[in-house]
């Protein structure tokens, strides 16, 4: 288990200091500080930590254990607890991790099983701020939901490329390896679709008026930002799933005139090949006499020239019927 704690002032502008976790009842029991721990890798140590410190639910300290949750937001007596899941690309494929979070009034809690590097581009963002402004519980859990939901951003933009290519491999030549690569992303959007909404229909309470975290109503404006970027990804995956729709069928439709291509020519393959066996099979009927007669010098030649010019009008036929 790693465990970092931030302690910054909510009065002055200053920056952060560290303290041990045996210091951290202390530090909550100051009104004007704020306390950030982040646990990675919680253990037994860090369940303690959660349950004799602050008091947490201990349905919500299980919550902790068992990864992989849907993103939620559970109201308790004096906090509230909150599940995100954030997005990155792994080996080519989006991977969602699980981001504990519990926020009170003067403290915010993050737990989480690895290395998260949202929680990277939060403590680098609190640094850029605090030595601007005051800081609030309620604002580092706006910092937290707002790196959250814009790590979506750039793997939509891979998702959108990724589609871009597979059409155009399509449009040029369709392969089993592209159909592969569209249903591998449909179910990348399709898990997505499900993540972003849960997260968009968590705000509907962290928006309400007598939610003590926040009081300030300028946290509510950055809040509906963040809801507006939540609204930007659903639409933004709305329009993949249609997209990747619309491409299956440009798929089916290709391998569809691909296969009608295939068929003709082996049409028109199968029609020489049977005319050349009528017009060879007559001279091995048991007539008496056939014509051309089998003693003419010319009647070889003849007879292949005839092969020939019935060949040349068949695919002429085909052609013009072609151009039509």
């Amino acid at each position: 288990m790693t465990v970092q704690i931030a302690v910054y002032d909510s009065v002055k502008c200053q920056p952060p200091r560290s303290i041990s976790a045996d210091e951290v009842g202390a530090a909550l029991q100051q009104a004007d500080t704020v306390v950030w721990v982040d646990i990675s890798g919680p253990d037994a140590e860090a369940e303690v930590l959660m349950r004799d410190v602050f008091n947490f639910h201990p349905l919500a300290i299980e919550d902790t254990r068992n990864q992989r949750q849907r993103p939620k937001v559970e109201e308790y007596v004096g906090y509230l607890f909150t599940i995100l899941n954030s997005a990155s690309l792994v080996n080519g494929d989006v991977e969602f991790t699980e981001l504990d979070v519990f926020a009170g009034a003067n403290f915010i809690v993050t737990v989480h099983i690895d290395a998260e590097p949202c929680i990277d581009e939060v403590r680098q963002r609190m640094s850029d701020v605090c030595t601007v402004k005051p800081i609030a519980a309620g604002y580092l859990l706006y910092i937290l939901l707002d790196v959250v939901v814009d790590s979506y951003f750039p793997l939509l933009d891979r998702i959108g490329d990724e589609i871009d290519d597979i059409g155009d491999e399509i449009f040029e030549a369709p392969r089993q390896k592209s159909v592969e690569r569209l249903f591998r992303l449909k179910r990348t959007l399709n898990e997505m679709w499900r993540v972003v909404n849960q997260q968009r229909d968590m705000f509907s309470l962290l928006m309400r008026e007598n939610n003590a975290l926040m009081r300030d109503e300028a946290l509510r404006f950055y809040l509906r930002d963040v809801y507006d970027h939540l609204l930007r990804i659903s639409d933004h995956i709305t329009t993949f799933r249609e997209t990747l729709t619309n491409v299956v069928d440009l798929y089916m439709s290709a391998v569809s005139n691909r296969l009608n291509q295939q068929v003709n020519r082996l049409t028109i393959i199968t029609m020489g090949i049977g005319i050349f066996a009528v017009i060879t099979g007559f001279y091995g009927m048991n007539f008496e006499h056939t014509w051309p007669p089998f003693s003419a010098p010319w009647g070889v030649p003849f007879v292949l020239l005839l092969i020939l010019a019935t060949l040349v009008v068949i695919l002429a036929v085909v052609y013009y019927r072609k151009q039509q």
